[in-house]
C-alpha cells in the first residue's frame, strides 16, 4: 500500500457481487458515507450516477480518490464486471489511485464474525447461490473481529448434498445467500445442534468491507475478477448460435479467437 504521513485519503469500496449494489466511502479510514441499493438488476444504471451524487455531497472530486477496493467475486457476472471496469476506468483519470480486489465470500465470513463476534479459531462456512442446484462453498476461520477472516480451503461448487455431507457433524457457523435459496438444505443445517446458520446474513456488512479494504493488496493495475463457475452464456452458446442461424462450431471457435486475442487498449 501507498500510504504518506497524512494518511490513506479518499478511499472508495464497491460491491455489487449478488443481490444489491453497496457503496462506501471513507477518508483517512473514517466513513464518510455508505449507500445500498436494493435493485441489483439496475446496477448498471445506478452506479454512475449514484458515485456522482455521493462525491458532490462529500466535496470530492473523483480524480482526488487515493484507493479503490473491489470486490471481485465469486457471483454476479455483470455486477463484478460493472465495479471492476468503474474501477478501471477512474484509475485512468486519477494520477496515483490504487485498486485492491476483495473476496467476497471473505467478505460475508468476516461480517459473520465481527456481527456475532465469533471468537478466534470458530469455523465459518460460506454458501452462496451459483446456479440451480449448485453453491459456491468455502470455509473459513474466524481471527476475531479486528482481523478479516482467513480461508481453510480453496471456494468450489457443491451440490446442496454434497455440503449436508461435508458439515453434518461440524461445529461453527454458516452463512451466505446458499442457505435461503436450498431451503431444505437450510433445514437440515438447522437441526445440527453444533451449528449456527445466519441464514439473514446474505449481504457484507459496512464494517467488514473496511476491514478487507484497510487489509487490500493495492497497486495501480486492473483487478482480476475472480469466477468459479462457467458463464451461463457461454455455456449455451451452440443454442444460441443456432438460434440466430449462425454455425455453432464457427460461433465457438471465434469465441476462443477473441478471448485470446492480446489486449490493446491504452493506460
Amino acid at each position: 500500500m501507498d500510504m504518506d504521513s497524512e494518511g490513506t485519503g479518499w478511499e472508495l469500496i464497491l460491491n455489487a457481487a449478488e443481490g444489491a449494489l453497496q457503496l462506501v466511502l471513507t477518508h483517512d479510514e473514517e466513513l464518510i458515507c455508505a449507500q445500498r441499493w436494493g435493485r441489483s438488476d439496475r446496477a448498471t444504471e445506478i452506479l454512475a450516477p449514484a458515485l456522482a451524487d455521493m462525491a458532490r455531497a462529500c466535496g470530492l472530486r473523483l480524480r482526488q480518490l487515493r484507493r479503490i477496493a473491489c470486490v471481485r467475486g465469486p457471483g454476479s457476472f455483470t455486477g463484478v464486471r460493472l465495479v471492476l471496469t468503474t474501477a478501471a476506468a477512474l484509475r485512468r483519470t486519477a494520477p496515483g489511485l490504487q485498486l485492491a480486489g476483495l473476496d467476497y465470500l471473505q467478505a460475508l465470513a468476516t461480517s459473520a464474525a465481527m456481527d456475532r463476534r465469533l471468537p478466534y479459531g470458530t469455523p465459518i462456512t460460506v454458501l452462496t447461490h451459483a446456479r440451480r442446484n449448485l453453491v459456491h462453498f468455502q470455509p473459513y476461520v474466524s481471527y476475531g473481529w479486528s482481523i478479516p477472516a482467513q480461508p481453510a480451503e480453496d471456494v468450489r461448487l457443491c451440490s446442496p448434498e454434497d455440503v449436508l455431507a461435508r458439515l453434518t457433524g461440524t461445529t461453527g457457523a454458516v452463512c451466505g445467500s446458499g442457505l435461503q435459496r436450498n431451503p431444505a438444505l437450510l433445514a437440515q443445517l438447522a437441526e445440527q445442534p453444533a451449528l449456527l446458520c445466519l441464514d439473514q446474513l446474505r449481504l457484507p456488512s459496512i464494517d467488514a468491507l473496511r476491514l478487507l479494504a484497510r487489509h487490500g493488496d493495492y497497486a495501480r493495475e486492473d483487478i482480476d475478477p475472480l469466477y468459479v463457475r462457467p458463464c451461463d452464456a457461454v455455456d449455451n452458446l451452440p443454442q444460441l448460435a443456432q438460434r440466430m442461424g449462425l454455425d455453432a462450431g464457427e460461433a465457438q471457435a471465434e469465441l476462443q479467437r477473441q478471448l485470446q486475442r492480446p489486449p490493446s487498449s491504452m493506460e
